[in-house]
């Protein structure tokens, strides 16, 4: 079974990535957003954060945490 992170990225979009493609994530100085780095992508994955702290995006992604329910969705 393949795994998958989601990200809501607004009202009608929503990314997904392979669980095992990320290789990296950094989180801006803003904390308006992160990326994510994904094997085979020449470039990052910019995803904004609206109503959510970095530090638990990233937790997710490497799932030293999970969120709360409905916040990765």
């Amino acid at each position: 079974m393949i795994n998958y992170k989601s990200f809501r990225l607004n009202d009608n979009a929503k990314l997904r990535v392979r669980s095992d493609k990320i290789v990296a994530t950094r989180s801006s100085k803003s904390g308006s957003c992160i990326d994510i780095y994904v094997e085979g992508l020449g470039v990052p994955l910019h995803v904004p954060l609206v109503d959510i702290a970095p530090t638990k995006i990233i937790d997710y992604i490497w799932e030293r945490k999970n969120i709360e329910e409905g916040e990765e969705d």
